[in-house]
């Protein structure tokens, strides 16, 4: 299917997946927003715009940016005769495609793996070394956690899989090294990602021990390599129900008990 796509289809599955990153980007700001306010001293809960054309900025924001990279990593992929978005790709060309959704189920059920594993290693952190963890962990409101728990799914993937990953495929030779090559390479630097997060939540970079630095890398890398794998095998779809389904569980199902 890969073959013979044009430009214009393309640029519908970036501008899909790009704008339900920036509309659920939007939401996200609005449900949590309240919540993180209060947590700030008075002279800072101050946005430079009002909250509406705050949020229209930010979907256009997301809108350009990540539509410029879902792009780019399709085009990217279909240069190494890859089919990225197959479900996509056959819905704008009207071909037929694998409609099963047993892969689907079993990269979701993926995510749910790596979620759960996440849950334990964080408890034993806990236990073990409680003072390289911040004192957040989690958006502090279910909604809040469900809306950025899928944003990120969309904006991630598309950043580290679509783009990324199928740039360094294009780069490096046609082997089998070159791809697991590619996968480490994306998944470390979908790790390093995260950092900032763990900056702010900290208070400061200063304040980040040490060992942090080591958890941090080695769950996100090990759940980079899960949405890589699944990128490789179905298209951004399964990366995203890869993370989705990993973030539903850390960050969501995991405040229910």
């Amino acid at each position: 299917m890969s073959q013979g796509i044009k430009v214009i289809d393309d640029l519908k599955t970036a501008a899909l997946l790009a704008g339900s990153a920036g509309l659920l980007g939007a939401a996200t700001v609005l449900v949590l927003l309240p919540t993180l306010f209060e947590r700030l001293p008075p002279d800072q809960r101050t946005l430079p715009l009002p909250v509406p054309l705050f949020c229209v900025v930010l979907v256009i924001q997301f809108l350009t940016f990540y539509g410029l990279l879902a792009l780019a990593g399709l085009r990217l992929a279909r240069r190494r005769d890859r089919e990225p978005a197959p479900l996509l790709t056959a819905l704008w060309t009207r071909q037929p495609s694998d409609r099963s959704g047993v892969r689907a189920i079993l990269a979701f059920g993926t995510g749910v793996v790596c979620g759960v594993v996440l849950v334990g290693a964080i408890a034993a952190i806990k236990r073990a070394l409680p003072h390289t963890l911040p004192g957040m962990l989690h958006p502090p409101s279910f909604w809040g956690a469900l809306l950025a728990s899928a944003t990120a799914a969309f904006g991630e993937e598309i950043l580290c899989r679509l783009f990324l990953l199928s740039a360094l495929l294009r780069i490096l030779p046609v082997s089998r090294n070159s791809t697991a090559i590619a996968v480490a390479i994306s998944s470390l630097l979908f790790a390093a990602l995260h950092a900032p997060a763990a900056v702010f939540l900290f208070g400061g970079l200063e304040n980040v021990p040490a060992l942090s630095w080591v958890w941090i890398g080695v769950l996100n890398a090990i759940v980079g390599i899960a949405c890589a794998i699944w990128y490789l095998r179905i298209g951004i779809g399964g990366a995203i129900l890869v993370h989705f389904g990993t973030d539903l569980v850390w960050h969501v199902v995991s405040q229910l008990f």
